[in-house]
């Protein structure tokens, strides 16, 4: 759990719809720009992690990625937590190309690019020192009294930032080994550092992560999830549908074999629809043709089961893909 860096829900939610929306469908432009866009900030976030993980002190952490501190109701997400045992280090990264420009008293961020439009951008600052107060509450409630610091991490090398954030620190990713030499140098002039024990505060944020509900983007029209193919789709040679003959699914096209290609389709129908499926809809979504091969294929492959055989419900635990 958090322990790799997973793809976000918003990118595994763009990267589902762009696969079952048809070749010629009106919004796939759309879904296929959004998508690059998250490919763009999860590769960032790559980036940084190898950065980090070549910093000096680096086996001395625990680091958690993707992490959602506070409650089912409010919650913020943090794009890597370093836990050490003098502090802990939240930090931001951003993949925002072009001129950025940031106002102090608006805390508006602004990015201009090839002499273009001025763009309005999220407030990096304001989302930073929103995740520090999330940190620091959660640590409170457990008392805890661990220093905790933020940094914003710019991961792509176009981004030119006019000038620096005020209280907050950022840099660019080819500065992270250095800042982190000083954040450490920081507590080693200390004449007592504080001490915790890394892995407890590691297992401590993992047992109480809140439930995220699945992304659902607001300006996605309702209308195009009734244009999406269903079925278990190859994953040999793009969006042919399997057949399910003799307990394997089998591609008619390229021929391709597989005992486990549904478990992907139930992974994409957790994303796009529910968590929660019946035997009904698993039918009607694989394409498979009896309810007894629908219960068999359900039963195997290992899914939460939720009330009795007539109102069965099971429950998808999805495996967010790397």
């Amino acid at each position: 759990m958090n322990l790799i860096r997973r793809k976000s829900e918003k990118y595994l939610f763009y990267e589902a719809l762009e696969r079952r929306l048809p070749s010629n469908h009106y919004y796939l432009d759309t879904i296929q720009q959004n998508l690059r866009k998250e490919r763009g900030g999860y590769t960032g976030e790559l980036r940084v992690d190898r950065e980090l993980h070549e910093t000096r002190h680096y086996e001395e952490y625990k680091v958690l990625r993707n992490l959602f501190v506070g409650s089912n109701q409010s919650y913020c997400q943090i794009d890597t937590l370093v836990i050490h045992q003098h502090f802990i280090l939240i930090i931001e990264v951003k993949n925002i190309p072009g001129f950025l420009t940031y106002d102090e008293v608006t805390h508006q961020l602004t990015r201009q690019r090839d002499n273009g439009p001025v763009e309005g951008m999220g407030d990096p600052k304001s989302q930073i020192k929103r995740s520090e107060r999330f940190v620091r509450n959660f640590l409170t409630k457990y008392k805890l009294s661990i220093p905790v610091h933020g940094m914003i991490v710019l991961s792509n090398p176009t981004s030119i930032l006019a000038e620096p954030f005020k209280d907050c620190p950022a840099v660019h990713v080819s500065g992270l080994y250095e800042t982190m030499e000083n954040l450490h140098q920081l507590y080693t002039e200390h004449q007592n550092p504080p001490n915790f024990d890394t892995r407890k505060i590691q297992r401590l944020f993992q047992q109480h992560e809140p439930i995220i509900p699945p992304y659902r983007p607001t300006h996605i029209p309702i209308t195009i999830f009734k244009d999406i193919q269903t079925g278990v789709l190859c994953s040999n040679c793009g969006k042919n549908k399997l057949d399910y003959k003799s307990k394997s699914w089998r591609c008619s096209h390229c021929k391709f074999k597989s005992e486990s290609a549904h478990l992907e389709a139930l992974n994409e129908f957790s994303i796009l629809f529910s968590r929660e499926i019946t035997t009904v809809e698993w039918m009607n979504f694989s394409g498979l043709k009896s309810l007894a091969t629908t219960r068999r294929v359900l039963n195997e492959s290992n899914l939460e089961k939720n009330g009795g055989n007539k109102n069965r419900k099971w429950i998808i635990h999805r495996i967010s893909k790397s």
